[in-house]
């Protein structure tokens, strides 16, 4: 199963003009939309931000609907990268407009707590995209931010990865 550009971009305009509400797009997904239409991903990782009407569960559930009506199933979504985005206090002061529709905005995160999400799980996925990433962003890497968030399994992804990557061209 492989998700194409097509049906990416067709659930963030469901996201923005359909079902509204604010959301973080995270993941391969955002990055085969944003950076590089060559990755591959199997989801749309995405995580509710706030909604003017309806709760998590309904928009959820409006979604999941919405995707069982056009044939692709609720396991076109992926919504488990929430717990990890919601332990980092004010998290949704850390994100960039992307996309912005008539009922809804489709936010990423900043390179500061993207570069914390692939490093929490840390795969060599993870870390391409981050190489494949950070120089395309225009925001600074926020080191001081970031250790503040990190654990200690963290930081050591971040100093493996720096043996790759130089962090300070982003300043």
């Amino acid at each position: 199963m492989s998700l194409d550009l097509e049906k990416t971009e067709e659930i963030v305009d469901f996201l923005t003009n359909h079902l509204g509400g604010d959301w973080l797009l995270t993941g391969g997904s955002l990055v085969r939309l944003k950076f590089d239409v060559s990755r591959g991903t199997e989801d749309v990782d995405i995580v509710r931000m706030s909604h003017p009407d309806l709760s998590d569960e309904a928009s959820r559930e409006k979604l999941f609907s919405w995707l069982i009506d056009k044939g692709l199933g609720p396991e076109w979504v992926n919504t488990a990268v929430e717990p990890f985005v919601k332990e980092i206090l004010n998290w949704k002061n850390e994100v960039v407009e992307i996309y912005s529709g008539s009922k809804g905005k489709v936010f990423r995160p900043n390179i500061t707590l993207f570069v914390y999400l692939k490093l929490r799980r840390g795969t060599e996925i993870d870390l391409e995209d981050i190489k494949t990433v950070a120089p395309k962003c225009r925001e600074s890497f926020d080191e001081l931010k970031f250790r503040s968030w990190a654990s200690t399994k963290v930081i050591e992804r971040l100093n493996t990865l720096r043996k790759h990557f130089d962090f300070s061209s982003l300043d």
